[in-house]
């Protein structure tokens, strides 16, 4: 009995090894806030988490038109 028990212990274990990380980073990447751009692109999320400056200098601009034409684009769509 007590050989069955040690190995469930083991196999329970081994997944909380396994699952412990992957669902830490799935919560901590929930809370964060990436600029709309970067949260539909791979490329720039990895830019604007290694570098944020650099992603502001590249992408800034970017980013405040794409908010602007979402803004234009709800207002028009709330005045129908």
């Amino acid at each position: 009995m007590s050989d069955e028990l040690l190995k469930y212990l083991l196999v329970g274990l081994l997944v909380l090894f396994a699952f412990i990380p992957v669902t830490l980073n799935a919560i901590r990447r929930s809370r964060e806030n990436p600029p709309p751009m970067a949260a539909n692109d791979r490329k720039l999320y990895r830019l604007w988490r290694s570098d944020p400056e650099a992603y502001q200098r590249q992408y800034g601009q970017l980013d405040e038109e794409y908010v602007k034409a979402q803004e234009e684009k709800k207002s028009n769509k709330s005045d129908k």
